[in-house]
Formats: structure tokens, C-alpha cells, sequence
């Protein structure tokens, strides 16, 4: 069995630091959005996807140095405000099967996350970011590809997401999928919102995960 851990939300709680970033990169740029509507539509999407829509609520493209600038203010304020999720170390050292990360985030920032808080080398070559794939989340491209590096077909994996645009992905891969809703970004309704978008579970805490995981391994 192998699992898939998403990264946002779910190993880094970088969920409100990134959101207010595009939050305050777009005002600048005349779109008045707020974190929650931001949150609300794009969490779990890739950037590329989310500029796109953000595009056409603008009227015009995004300036050509968004994303760039984007990025770097992410990367200084991760090195001081970004923090693993609490338990992440744990639970994932207790799983003892194959895991690894398949992620939204572009390739250069998912690595920078993980480096910065200490988790990447529970994973080590095992990081796949959506940029290696044409479609983003709720396509399920990110998760088939990671599988099919990791060796793994479909219903031997399970996908572990904050989001509901990832559960939709996890489930449209074939694969079985946990929700995870201890990020500090996750609001009163998320954990049902998750069991709506087809996650089989729904858990608060990462320390709760090795059980289940050995469940499935059993099963």
C-alpha cells in the first residue's frame, strides 16, 4: 500500500500564509478578493490554473512578473512563519510502507517547504509536484503519476488531502483518500465538505493516521 501525501495543508500548514500573499499581491493589482473567496475556489489547484481564472475576474492577464514575485515572497516569509503541521515527523516516520508527496505547489516551492521545515527527507526522491503533469488537481494526473513512479497501481494507494478539489482528484484515480482538516486554514464545515467530495475518512490529527493506514494494509 502505498501512500500519497499532499503537501499543503497536510505536512506544512502554508495554506493562510500563501493565500495571503496572492491576496495581497492581487489587490495591488486591482482585484479586491478576499482570503476566504481565495481559499474557497482555488485551494488544492495549481497556480497555473488559478492565474487563469484570477485572469478572467480581472479582465486582463496577470502582470508578467506575478508569479515571480509571488513565489519569492513566499519563500522569505516561509523561512519565518512556516511550520510543519504538529505530529507530521511522527506519523510519517510510523509508517513503514512506501510513501511520497504529490503536490500542487510547483516543484521549486514544494522543495523549499519541505527543506525548510525539516520533513524532506522522510521522502527523499519521492516529491512530485504538478508540474509534471498537464492537469492539475481535480484531474487526477499528479496522483496516477506519482503511483505509477512509485511502482504502485491505483487501489494499492491512498492519498492523504486537505482539499476538496484533491479528494476529487484521489477518487477520480481510483485510489482511496483520507481527509485531513487540522490545517489552520480549515473552517467549521470542511471536514463534511471532504466526505462530500468522496474521502472515505475524515481525521483532526496526523497521529491518528499510522492506525489507519495499518487498517488498510490489513484489509
Amino acid at each position: 500500500m502505498l501512500v500519497i501525501f499532499d503537501c499543503d495543508g497536510v505536512l506544512v500548514d502554508s495554506e493562510v500564509l500563501v493565500t495571503d500573499v496572492h491576496v495581497r499581491a492581487l489587490r495591488a493589482c486591482g482585484l479586491d478578493i478576499s482570503h476566504d473567496q481565495l481559499s474557497e475556489r482555488f485551494l488544492g489547484m495549481t497556480d497555473r490554473a488559478m492565474y487563469a481564472e484570477l485572469a478572467r475576474d480581472l479582465g486582463r492577464p496577470l502582470p508578467e512578473e506575478y508569479d515571480t514575485r509571488v513565489k519569492a515572497e513566499v519563500v522569505r516569509r516561509s523561512k519565518t512563519e512556516l511550520k510543519p503541521i504538529a505530529g507530521t515527523e511522527a506519523a510519517v516516520a510510523a509508517i513503514t510502507g512506501p510513501r511520497c508527496v504529490a503536490s500542487s505547489s510547483s516543484e521549486r516551492l514544494l522543495h523549499h517547504k519541505l527543506e525548510i521545515t525539516g520533513l524532506a527527507p522522510l521522502f527523499g526522491n519521492a516529491i512530485f509536484s504538478a508540474d509534471a503533469v498537464p492537469h492539475g488537481k481535480p484531474a487526477p494526473d499528479i496522483f496516477l503519476y506519482a503511483a505509477d513512479r512509485m511502482g504502485a497501481l491505483p487501489p494499492e494507494c491512498i492519498v492523504i488531502e486537505d482539499s476538496e478539489n484533491g479528494v476529487r482528484a484521489g477518487v477520480a484515480a481510483g485510489m482511496r483518500v483520507i481527509g485531513f482538516v487540522g490545517g489552520g486554514h480549515v473552517g467549521p464545515d470542511h471536514a463534511e465538505r471532504l466526505k462530500e467530495a468522496g474521502a472515505e475518512r475524515v481525521i483532526t490529527r496526523l497521529d491518528a493516521l499510522p492506525s489507519l493506514v495499518a487498517e488498510a494494509f490489513a484489509s
